[in-house]
Protein backbone atom coordinates (compact mmCIF):
# COMPACT_ATOMS: atom_id res chain seq x y z
CA UNK A 1 0.00 0.00 0.00
CA UNK A 2 1.57 3.48 -0.95
CA UNK A 3 2.35 5.48 1.67
CA UNK A 4 1.15 8.91 -0.99
CA UNK A 5 -2.00 6.60 -0.61
CA UNK A 6 -2.65 6.82 2.88
CA UNK A 7 -1.56 10.39 3.77
CA UNK A 8 -4.34 11.49 0.99
CA UNK A 9 -6.93 8.94 2.79
CA UNK A 10 -6.02 10.70 6.15
CA UNK A 11 -6.07 14.52 4.48
CA UNK A 12 -9.59 13.40 3.05
CA UNK A 13 -10.61 12.06 6.29
CA UNK A 14 -9.69 15.58 8.23
CA UNK A 15 -10.79 17.45 5.65
CA UNK A 16 -14.63 15.50 6.13
CA UNK A 17 -14.46 16.40 9.25
CA UNK A 18 -14.23 20.19 8.89
CA UNK A 19 -16.78 20.03 6.23
CA UNK A 20 -19.08 18.05 8.68
CA UNK A 21 -18.40 20.50 11.30
CA UNK A 22 -18.76 24.37 8.92
CA UNK A 23 -21.73 22.67 7.66
CA UNK A 24 -23.53 22.19 10.82
CA UNK A 25 -22.66 25.51 11.84
CA UNK A 26 -24.02 27.44 9.51
CA UNK A 27 -27.55 25.66 10.14
CA UNK A 28 -26.70 26.17 14.21
CA UNK A 29 -26.04 30.07 13.48
CA UNK A 30 -28.62 30.95 10.99
CA UNK A 31 -31.15 29.00 13.57
CA UNK A 32 -30.33 30.08 17.16
CA UNK A 33 -29.56 33.69 18.21
CA UNK A 34 -29.41 33.40 21.80
CA UNK A 35 -26.67 34.97 22.82
CA UNK A 36 -25.75 32.29 25.61
CA UNK A 37 -25.78 29.33 23.43
CA UNK A 38 -23.48 31.22 20.68
CA UNK A 39 -20.76 32.16 23.16
CA UNK A 40 -20.70 28.28 24.19
CA UNK A 41 -21.24 26.89 20.53
CA UNK A 42 -18.11 29.60 19.52
CA UNK A 43 -15.82 28.48 22.01
CA UNK A 44 -16.54 24.64 21.53
CA UNK A 45 -15.59 25.31 18.24
CA UNK A 46 -12.74 27.76 19.15
CA UNK A 47 -11.16 24.76 20.87
CA UNK A 48 -10.99 22.53 18.29
CA UNK A 49 -10.36 24.26 15.13
CA UNK A 50 -6.37 24.42 16.31
CA UNK A 51 -6.88 20.81 15.30
CA UNK A 52 -6.71 22.04 11.76
CA UNK A 53 -4.30 24.95 12.13
CA UNK A 54 -1.64 21.93 13.20
CA UNK A 55 -2.22 20.54 9.71
CA UNK A 56 -2.41 23.48 8.32
CA UNK A 57 0.74 25.05 9.86
CA UNK A 58 2.94 21.72 9.44
CA UNK A 59 2.25 20.98 5.35
CA UNK A 60 1.90 24.51 3.94
CA UNK A 61 5.40 25.13 3.90
CA UNK A 62 6.49 21.98 2.08
CA UNK A 63 3.53 23.45 -0.73
CA UNK A 64 5.94 26.32 -1.67
CA UNK A 65 8.40 23.94 -3.29
CA UNK A 66 7.63 24.87 -7.16
CA UNK A 67 10.48 23.07 -8.86
CA UNK A 68 13.44 21.36 -9.03
CA UNK A 69 15.70 24.29 -7.86
CA UNK A 70 13.59 25.11 -5.01
CA UNK A 71 13.28 21.50 -3.81
CA UNK A 72 17.41 21.24 -4.27
CA UNK A 73 17.54 24.28 -2.22
CA UNK A 74 14.83 24.05 0.42
CA UNK A 75 13.93 20.38 1.32
CA UNK A 76 16.69 19.45 3.85
CA UNK A 77 15.97 22.53 5.92
CA UNK A 78 12.42 21.77 5.79
CA UNK A 79 12.71 17.56 6.32
CA UNK A 80 14.64 18.69 9.39
CA UNK A 81 12.66 21.15 10.63
CA UNK A 82 10.04 19.12 10.54
CA UNK A 83 11.64 16.00 11.33
CA UNK A 84 12.54 17.32 15.09
CA UNK A 85 9.32 19.21 15.81
CA UNK A 86 6.48 16.59 14.13
CA UNK A 87 6.09 14.78 17.20
CA UNK A 88 5.27 17.48 19.81
CA UNK A 89 2.82 18.60 17.12
CA UNK A 90 0.81 15.54 16.85
CA UNK A 91 0.08 15.71 20.92
CA UNK A 92 -1.57 18.52 20.32
CA UNK A 93 -4.83 17.78 18.26
CA UNK A 94 -6.00 15.37 21.40
CA UNK A 95 -5.68 17.68 23.84
CA UNK A 96 -7.76 20.53 21.67
CA UNK A 97 -10.22 17.29 21.05
CA UNK A 98 -10.36 16.95 24.85
CA UNK A 99 -10.99 20.87 25.60
CA UNK A 100 -13.64 20.64 22.54
CA UNK A 101 -15.54 17.90 23.95
CA UNK A 102 -15.99 19.58 27.25
CA UNK A 103 -17.45 22.55 25.44
CA UNK A 104 -20.03 20.09 23.64
CA UNK A 105 -20.74 18.67 26.91
CA UNK A 106 -21.66 22.03 28.40
CA UNK A 107 -23.48 22.90 24.99
CA UNK A 108 -25.36 19.67 25.27
CA UNK A 109 -26.78 20.80 29.10
CA UNK A 110 -28.21 23.98 27.11
CA UNK A 111 -31.95 24.44 26.34
CA UNK A 112 -31.50 25.00 22.59
CA UNK A 113 -29.81 21.72 22.29
CA UNK A 114 -32.74 20.03 23.45
CA UNK A 115 -34.94 21.34 20.75
CA UNK A 116 -37.79 19.13 19.17
CA UNK A 117 -38.05 21.23 16.35
CA UNK A 118 -36.93 19.13 13.44
CA UNK A 119 -33.97 21.05 11.21
CA UNK A 120 -32.01 21.92 14.58
CA UNK A 121 -33.06 18.43 16.02
CA UNK A 122 -31.20 16.27 12.81
CA UNK A 123 -28.35 18.82 12.97
CA UNK A 124 -27.61 18.19 16.76
CA UNK A 125 -27.45 14.46 16.09
CA UNK A 126 -25.29 15.38 13.23
CA UNK A 127 -22.83 17.66 15.35
CA UNK A 128 -23.19 14.71 18.28
CA UNK A 129 -22.29 11.94 15.94
CA UNK A 130 -18.95 14.05 14.97
CA UNK A 131 -18.00 15.00 18.46
CA UNK A 132 -18.71 10.99 19.38
CA UNK A 133 -16.68 9.59 16.71
CA UNK A 134 -14.20 11.67 15.51
CA UNK A 135 -13.50 14.12 18.63
CA UNK A 136 -13.89 11.57 21.81
CA UNK A 137 -14.62 8.40 22.09
CA UNK A 138 -12.63 6.77 18.96
CA UNK A 139 -10.60 10.31 18.75
CA UNK A 140 -10.79 9.36 14.94
CA UNK A 141 -9.56 12.77 14.29
CA UNK A 142 -6.54 13.14 16.29
CA UNK A 143 -5.91 9.29 15.35
CA UNK A 144 -6.31 10.77 11.72
CA UNK A 145 -3.51 13.68 12.58
CA UNK A 146 -1.11 11.64 14.49
CA UNK A 147 -1.24 9.10 11.52
CA UNK A 148 -1.18 11.59 8.97
CA UNK A 149 2.19 13.12 10.78
CA UNK A 150 4.15 9.86 11.07
CA UNK A 151 3.47 8.86 7.56
CA UNK A 152 4.44 12.11 6.13
CA UNK A 153 8.11 11.88 8.35
CA UNK A 154 7.95 8.45 6.68
CA UNK A 155 7.54 10.03 3.12
CA UNK A 156 9.74 12.85 3.41
CA UNK A 157 12.84 10.33 4.94
CA UNK A 158 12.39 8.27 2.30
CA UNK A 159 12.30 11.07 -0.12
CA UNK A 160 15.41 12.54 1.42
CA UNK A 161 17.36 9.19 0.91
CA UNK A 162 16.67 8.94 -2.70
CA UNK A 163 17.73 12.46 -3.11
CA UNK A 164 21.20 11.82 -1.87
CA UNK A 165 21.42 9.24 -4.75
CA UNK A 166 19.35 11.28 -7.39
CA UNK A 167 17.93 14.72 -7.35
CA UNK A 168 15.74 14.98 -10.49
CA UNK A 169 14.07 11.24 -9.18
CA UNK A 170 13.95 12.28 -5.68
CA UNK A 171 11.50 15.58 -6.87
CA UNK A 172 9.06 13.76 -8.90
CA UNK A 173 8.29 11.52 -6.37
CA UNK A 174 7.87 14.65 -4.23
CA UNK A 175 5.97 16.64 -6.73
CA UNK A 176 3.79 13.69 -7.33
CA UNK A 177 2.97 13.30 -4.04
CA UNK A 178 2.05 17.01 -3.13
CA UNK A 179 0.12 17.32 -6.58
CA UNK A 180 -2.48 15.29 -4.61
CA UNK A 181 -1.93 16.41 -0.72
CA UNK A 182 -2.61 20.31 -2.20
CA UNK A 183 -5.89 19.70 -2.76
CA UNK A 184 -6.67 18.62 0.53
CA UNK A 185 -4.30 20.90 2.33
CA UNK A 186 -6.53 24.29 0.20
CA UNK A 187 -9.82 22.66 1.25
CA UNK A 188 -8.52 22.46 4.68
CA UNK A 189 -7.33 25.88 4.62
CA UNK A 190 -10.84 27.21 3.15
CA UNK A 191 -13.01 25.72 5.06
CA UNK A 192 -11.11 26.40 8.55
CA UNK A 193 -11.50 30.27 6.99
CA UNK A 194 -15.01 29.96 7.18
CA UNK A 195 -15.31 28.86 10.99
CA UNK A 196 -16.24 31.37 13.37
CA UNK A 197 -13.91 33.17 15.65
Amino acid sequence: MGIERIIVEELASISMTLTELLSITKIIKSEIRNEDFTIQFNTMINMLAPCYDVVISNFTNFSDIENEDTFSSKFEALHNTYTTSYLKEISKPRTYAEQAYEAHLELKRMKQSKTSFPLLKRTFIRLDELFDKWVDNDVWLAMSIDNLFKRFNHLLNEIAEIKNNDVSDAYIIYHSAFTDFTSYIELIMQKREQLPT
